[in-house]
């Protein structure tokens, strides 16, 4: 019985893994990615304390990467450590933000599939540290 169950369920993977699933509309930077960044990532990594020498205030500064190297390859999210350090457990010394809620799992995914589609970031967009909201909007 266990042997069936497993060759029903090995299938079902195979058929699973065949699936065309709809992709996922191409992710917009300025209204998804930006203010994600923003919130979660800049008060760290901008001009005022560039945290692991990483400013990710512009597309330049961001692709440029930190102490580390590269932090974003766009096509592969994997080997881009902007979406890596999203995985790791809080006790991770490096996890990313190093809240203990860390970030939600929508989030990191749409990181995931921002950098899977080429990462594309318009080169007129800064992002604004939550530092200078304030100034911002006065």
């Amino acid at each position: 019985m266990k042997l069936h169950r497993f060759t029903l369920f090995t299938a079902w993977l195979g058929l699973t893994s065949c699936m065309q699933l709809e992709p996922r509309p191409e992710v917009d930077f300025v209204s998804e990615v930006k203010p994600l960044l923003e919130t979660r990532c800049l008060e760290c990594h901008q001009h005022q304390y560039v945290c692991a020498g990483l400013n990710l205030e512009t597309q330049k500064l961001a692709m440029k990467g930190g102490r580390s190297g590269a932090v974003i390859v766009p096509g592969s999210p994997h080997r881009s450590l902007l979406y890596k350090v999203l995985l790791l457990g809080h006790e991770n010394p490096v996890a990313m933000p190093p809240t203990p809620e860390g970030m939600e799992r929508e989030q990191a995914q749409l990181l995931h599939e921002w950098i899977k589609q080429g990462a594309t970031w318009p080169k007129d967009v800064r992002l604004v540290p939550p530092q200078e909201w304030k100034n911002k909007h006065s």
